[in-house]
């Protein structure tokens, strides 16, 4: 047996042997292309994590269809998405940490030097922070938008991946 689990306990989710194996081959090409897995498993093989993922049923084959298209689990999607806003808040903090550096190098001067050299006055310095801070306030209003939105669509999807849960089973009489 060259894949786990094997092509016998996989037919029941394919009209035959053929269209298992070339649903597995077609899977396991995208997964080589960079299609993320929509099972965890800690196989290398990429037609083992393929027939895993018929197997759990994440994968289905569409009688009449030959274009596979495979949705993304909403756990991955989840992951992907906490990982890029850690990649934010990381950017933030890197940024927040430079601006203080700056902050306390002009502590070092008195207000009158720092805003002669950059050539501005106290009330252009103080018109300038009011206008980064509502920026930021924005950005934190989209953010907590764009979460919502991500969280929203999370519920959609498990929606969806309820409905096709169940594996179509091909009659006897499709078989011949």
């Amino acid at each position: 047996m060259l894949t786990y689990p094997s092509i016998e306990s996989l037919l029941p989710r394919a009209e035959n042997r053929y269209v298992l194996a070339m649903l597995t081959a077609r899977r396991a090409r995208q997964l080589t292309a960079g299609a993320r897995p929509t099972v965890d498993s800690g196989t290398p093989n990429h037609v083992s994590l393929a027939s895993e993922e018929i197997a759990t049923g994440t994968v289905v084959y569409r009688y009449g269809k030959w274009d596979v298209v495979v949705p993304e689990h909403p756990l991955i999607i989840a992951a992907r998405e906490a990982a890029e806003r850690e990649a934010r808040a990381k950017e933030e903090e890197e940024r927040l940490e430079e601006q203080s550096r700056i902050l306390r190098q002009t502590d070092r001067f008195s207000d009158d030097e720092v805003f002669s050299q950059a050539g501005i006055t106290a009330e252009d310095a103080s018109l300038i922070a009011e206008r980064l801070i509502a920026q930021l306030e924005a950005e934190e209003r989209r953010a907590a938008e764009e979460e919502e939105a991500a969280n929203e669509e999370i519920e959609e999807e498990d929606e969806f991946f309820q409905d096709i849960a169940e594996p179509e089973i091909a009659d006897e009489s499709d078989l011949t």
